[in-house]
């Protein structure tokens, strides 16, 4: 057992070799182990029922992490030949780089740990009931924090592994803070837009918006846009700065839909069959049916340069696009219909040219 090879006893190799093989015969067991133990941080926040997602998640985290540490005390003890250049893991070599690629595997390793960590706390806040706060929130948190990890886990490897003082490197940072603020103040400005939207929540994910002349389906809150899905099917990108500065309607908050139309007769229809006719449309609307409002107007408001315009206005009892365009279709026709029996006609920009003897 005392004969040197390559430089170590052979129970040291023995030993290495045994820390291995343990390791890849338990690790699973270990990494279940590691999950049990580390779950009761979530039992606060979540339930029993979802522990297996948990496990689903960080088990091969907990695998991988199990795995370097059993690679790396197995070989610590070992000692390697200098005409090998595995010098001390202070000077430049391959022992060095060994230990260097170590300390990144490990922060990379207990990066992803946490990583999974909020994806699985965005698991349960789409599946728990009753959950304090929304799914859209629970996303951008989730991406909020992954972006603070990758940042942290940066900054480690810079001061773990390469020695870099972080302190100087913060300050130098701090130093063109300011030039990187002014250059990036729309980033910031869609930045600070996507908290407001989260906290505000003028809308959420799914939500059918209009912002301005655009309709569409809420698909993703972004940091910087938020993607929405109009009805023409097509993908409009929308700085969250536009959003928050922009007035907002909230179709599918609201309760009723809105018709409003301008309805223009030429100059030779009678002031008669003008009040004939608004007294008409105003009961056809009411008798559409219980998903038209009695809240109508109808009403002759304008003298235009080549119509006698009456407005019409009424409210759909749904917030369906189809279900509105249908009640629209139908009453428009009958409306038509009106028009003709009436002895009227719909006006067009025309110039009547009159002229006298």
């Amino acid at each position: 057992m005392n004969d040197v090879y390559l430089g170590n006893p052979i129970y040291k190799w023995l030993t290495s070799a045994g820390v291995i093989g343990l390791s890849l015969l338990f690790n699973g067991l270990f990494a279940k182990l590691a999950s049990k133990a580390s779950y009761r941080i979530f039992r606060k926040v979540s339930q029993e029922q979802f522990y297996e997602e948990f496990s689903r998640l960080l088990n091969r985290p907990f695998l991988n992490l199990i795995n370097l540490l059993a690679i790396y005390f197995s070989l610590s003890h070992l000692s390697f030949p200098a005409e090998w250049e595995m010098v001390t893991k202070d000077e430049f070599g391959v022992r060095w780089i060994l230990h260097t690629a170590f300390i990144i595997a490990c922060i990379v390793v207990i990066g992803d740990l946490f990583l999974k960590a909020t994806s699985f706390m965005e698991h349960v806040y789409h599946n728990l009931e009753n959950a304090s706060i929304s799914k859209d929130l629970a996303s951008f948190l989730k991406e909020l924090t992954r972006v603070l990890i990758y940042i942290a886990c940066f900054f480690a490897v810079l001061g773990k592994a390469f020695q870099v003082d972080i302190s100087a490197l913060i300050t130098g940072l701090g130093i063109g803070g300011l030039a990187i603020a002014l250059a990036a103040q729309d980033t910031l400005a869609n930045l600070i837009g996507s908290f407001i939207i989260y906290l505000d929540k003028p809308f959420q994910i799914g939500e059918l918006i209009q912002l301005g002349d655009i309709s569409g389906t809420v698909e993703k809150i972004g940091f910087r846009t938020t993607r929405i899905r109009t009805v023409e099917k097509s993908l409009l990108i929308v700085p969250n700065k536009k959003i928050i500065d922009s007035n907002l309607n909230n179709i599918t908050q609201s309760q009723q839909r809105r018709v409003k139309f301008t309805l223009g007769l030429t100059y030779q229809t009678q002031a008669s069959q003008i009040l004939s006719l608004r007294d008409e449309i105003r009961q056809l609307i009411m008798e559409a049916g219980p998903l038209v409002s009695d809240d109508i107007t109808v009403r002759f408001i304008d003298f235009d340069s080549s119509s006698l315009n009456i407005l019409v206005v009424y409210f759909v009892n749904s917030n369906s696009y189809d279900v509105m365009a249908e009640i629209k279709e139908k009453l428009n026709l009958q409306i038509m219909a009106l028009v003709e029996a009436h002895g009227c006609q719909f006006a067009y920009p025309t110039q009547t040219v009159f002229v006298q003897n």
